[in-house]
């Protein structure tokens, strides 16, 4: 992929220089976007992890009013499915750049990483509470009452604490950096514990439930 200060690109329709914006400057038509294109680029910002959430709102709110599909609808076939490949950029950069964990999996991506390739793994930092829940869920699922939910719904509460902890480091993380690149292992492992107290919270909600039924079913 190329970064946005770097695209160059003609206009389809009259010529001009339009580079990576998404509506040419001399003639408003809508450039083909491609298919691989940058996130940060389609809603004209610097490739950086820091970012102003106003001027991210502002921007994505002018370029959605700028290629929505219904000020096409009476355009050629052409710029009607430009409309709609561009509008459908411009929602998932704004999706993927607001929210700091996938905007950092999305800076890995562009940097040639993905999280998972090796499998889910076990954060060190957490080892010991996750070997502990496990305990717990295997005891709520075998009829464990009142108290086991308990504990596991305290165990729940506090892996959701250490996900919102994990949030502000990222963000703190992206300050830090002043438009340079942060550490990709230090990105890396964050996003990757985030990820899986994501899946372990699924679990716990899950049994949770579960012994809930289990415990109507019982009365």
């Amino acid at each position: 992929m190329q970064a946005a200060e770097a695209t160059r690109r003609e206009c389809w329709r009259c010529r001009a220089e339009s580079g990576a914006a998404l509506v040419c400057p001399r003639c408003d038509a809508i450039q083909p976007l491609p298919a691989d294109a940058d996130l940060f680029a389609v809603l004209g910002l610097p490739r950086r992890l820091a970012l102003d959430a106003g001027d991210l709102e502002q921007r994505y709110h002018a370029a959605s009013r700028a290629v929505h599909p219904d000020r096409f609808q009476t355009a050629s076939p052409r710029e009607r499915d430009l409309s709609l490949a561009a509008s459908a950029a411009v929602n998932r950069a704004y999706r993927t750049l607001r929210d700091p964990v996938a905007r950092g999996r999305y800076w890995l991506e562009l940097h040639g990483t993905r999280l998972g390739d090796g499998g889910p793994q076990v954060p060190a930092a957490i080892a010991t509470q996750v070997f502990e829940t496990q305990e717990k869920l295997e005891e709520l699922r075998a009829g464990g009452g009142t108290d086991i939910r308990r504990e596991v719904e305290a165990l729940r509460a506090g892996f959701a604490a250490r996900v919102d902890a994990l949030r502000d480091e990222l963000l703190g993380l992206y300050a830090a950096a002043n438009g340079n690149a942060p550490s990709l292992d230090d990105l890396g492992r964050r996003l990757a514990e985030i990820a899986y107290l994501r899946t372990l919270l699924g679990d716990l909600e899950d049994a949770t439930q579960e012994g809930l039924r289990g415990t109507h079913h019982r009365h």
